[in-house]
């Protein structure tokens, strides 16, 4: 195996590079030179492009890595939209890390978070897989929204209306 030498500024730009679209230098320069190569993949099709406001769905993010809540029936949309909110996560994670000048795990590759990344904390701190049972979140109060208005009552305006005027009522004179 040969070593390539490339020098700075170069390298530096090359990096960069790297960083924004969250990939390794190797894979950049590979991607590069398959670019400008002679077409010895004519049966190879293009990839999709995307715009760079949407991120590209986490396609290596496998079912084992999607964790789904028991009341989740339809399994599938979750899953889909589990993929296509990892990158956007990823990139909160990435600004944290920037932020705070974790270089280690802003090294992290989209597939590394796939395997290891659990939530963003309300406190705005992404957290990992491995930090489940150590870490104590606060209540979501819009569970106890989702509870209110989880009824089989169709005419829940109705019974709003009720117990607001029930509330407010006015004494009797």
């Amino acid at each position: 195996m040969t070593e390539l030498i490339i020098h700075e500024p170069l390298a530096s730009r090359i990096r960069t590079l790297a960083a924004q679209q969250q990939r390794q230098p190797e894979d950049l320069l590979a991607d590069l030179v398959e670019r400008y190569a002679p077409d010895s993949h004519p049966q190879r099709p293009e990839p999709p492009i995307y715009p760079e406001y949407i991120p590209r769905p986490a396609e290596s993010l496998t079912d084992d890595d999607i964790e789904i809540p028991d009341d989740i029936e339809d399994k599938e949309d979750y899953r889909r939209a589990a993929r296509a909110l990892a990158p956007k996560l990823y990139e909160i994670a990435r600004e944290y890390w920037q932020e705070v000048g974790d270089e280690e795990k802003l090294a992290l590759t989209d597939a590394q978070l796939d395997k290891l990344f659990w939530l963003i904390d309300p406190y705005g701190v992404p957290r990992f897989k491995h930090e489940k049972g150590t870490i104590e979140l606060p209540h979501d109060p819009l569970e106890d929204f989702i509870g209110l208005i989880d009824t089989d009552d169709t005419l829940l305006s109705t019974r709003v209306r009720e117990t607001m005027n029930e509330r407010y009522k006015k004494p009797d004179s």
